[in-house]
């Protein structure tokens, strides 16, 4: 196959859906909002990380639920099945034909409250200039694919779990995806993974490379940086709450529990082992303000890490940024391209 092959994303950003609604008081007293949303302790930040590297993520019982040859043969796509902590989810991989091993893209979806389903549109075309590589989406808990590639549409069913363990439970996902590449594909060089995502999709990409050192490169695109503050911010949005506050405040979830979910979710805390990446915010958006951005620039600045980050920023909106944006899409193909 000519190994110029390329795959071309034109999808629309997934976004973080916030259902504000109107109440006559806070969600939470003032002294709960003082214990829940104070900044995380040193013992906070090593417990998270010391319980991500406690987790099993192996893959079991795989299985390839439908194969096709896209493009007269050039590419395979595959949707597969396979089980972690006995949560069965599903994946598409779309594999170049090749000679030798080429570098993983995990593409990750965004989240909407009463969406359930990640829609993508892919150009799958071998004539342009660019280095194949192996695309991968994975259908996170709660979460089914539509995939439309040159024009045809091919689904997955839903993955099993709950569809608002959004954040570092999706993480969890991601990871255990890229463990099914290593083990299934030997085409795979899984140490040339890169991960993007738009808003909760791009989270999941930061929160994926902070802990895993095969992934190289992440790009984020109006993804937030700091859950525990937008929680405070949000305590009466429904997004939030499913995400991480109903919990605690049906007595289902300890204080404990809740703040090391958010905390979790949150990359800024762990900004000193994240990998290459870019962020992509828009000076519009109110869902994800650039501040969250910002935020994370001048933390990983003073790690001493500035040349590992690129911010960028756009006179757009969270739901419009990929809109009429060729600057923005040359950004990303220009940086996952090195890979």
């Amino acid at each position: 196959m000519n190994r110029k092959a390329i795959i071309y994303l034109t999808l629309s950003i997934i976004a973080i859906v916030f259902t504000l609604t109107s109440c006559e008081k806070d969600y939470f007293s003032k002294d709960d909002k003082k214990s829940l949303f104070a900044e995380p302790t040193t013992t906070e930040l090593d417990n998270v990380f010391n319980y991500w590297q406690n987790r099993n993520l192996t893959p079991t019982d795989y299985q390839v639920v439908q194969q096709e040859n896209i493009l007269s043969g050039a590419f395979v796509l595959k949707i597969v099945s396979f089980n972690v902590n006995n949560i069965k989810q599903y994946g598409l991989l779309v594999i170049p034909t090749a000679t030798n091993t080429v570098s993983v893209q995990i593409l990750v979806g965004g989240f909407g409250l009463n969406s359930t389903t990640n829609s993508v549109n892919l150009v799958v075309d071998n004539s342009s200039s660019g280095q194949a590589n192996i695309l991968a989406i994975p259908a996170l808990r709660g979460q089914s694919l539509a995939i439309t590639i040159n024009g045809t549409l091919y689904t997955s069913p839903l993955s099993e779990g709950n569809h608002c363990e959004a954040f570092d439970e999706a993480a969890d996902d991601v990871l255990a995806f890229l463990n099914l590449i290593q083990q299934t594909e030997t085409l795979a060089d899984v140490n040339r993974t890169g991960v993007r995502g738009g808003s909760r999709g791009g989270t999941v990409a930061m929160l994926a490379g902070l802990r895993d050192t095969r992934i190289k490169r992440i790009v984020g695109v109006v993804s937030p940086t700091n859950m525990l503050e937008l929680a405070s911010q949000n305590e009466n949005d429904a997004t939030y709450q499913c995400q991480y506050l109903s919990a605690y405040k049906n007595g289902q979830a300890t204080l404990e529990e809740t703040r090391r979910k958010m905390i979790a979710s949150s990359p800024i805390y762990f900004a000193q082992h994240l990998p290459l990446m870019q962020l992509h915010l828009g000076l519009k958006d109110t869902n994800v303000p650039v501040k969250q951005g910002y935020d994370l620039e001048e933390r990983i600045i003073g790690l001493g890490n500035a040349a590992n980050f690129q911010l960028f920023t756009y006179d757009k909106t969270h739901s419009d940024i990929a809109t009429n944006n060729p600057e923005l899409a040359e950004r990303i193909q220009q940086f996952l391209s090195q890979l």
